[in-house]
């Protein structure tokens, strides 16, 4: 087993909006959503290094069918979840989110 995947606050906050939206959108979605993400997160107890390098040290980590990415940053205690994020914001008010998260 590798890195322990830590969901930050304000990531799961993220999630829990998401998956509302995907809910109220079509029934299944949220849960279609939630068992992709679960993937994702899976992938980085294996591989932390696996999403690309981003702003402020950031890697993401997209997660597959959807619009969505996965921002973490790589600790000494394990695979930090700081946001996910809708990819097609303007990417000054996503930096800005990210910028928060570090506060």
């Amino acid at each position: 087993m590798g890195a322990p995947v830590v969901i930050l606050s304000g990531a799961e906050t993220d999630v829990q909006r998401i998956y509302n939206r995907l809910t109220n959108y079509r029934d299944g979605a949220g849960e279609e959503f939630l068992d992709r993400l679960g993937g994702i997160f899976r992938l980085l107890e294996a591989f932390p290094e696996l999403g690309l390098p981003r702003q402020l040290g950031f890697r993401r980590i997209l997660v597959p069918g959807h619009v969505y990415g996965v921002y973490y940053q790589i600790e000494a205690r394990g695979v930090m979840v700081h946001a996910v994020a809708d990819l097609r914001q303007d990417p000054a008010a996503l930096e800005k989110i990210l910028r928060e998260r570090l506060e």
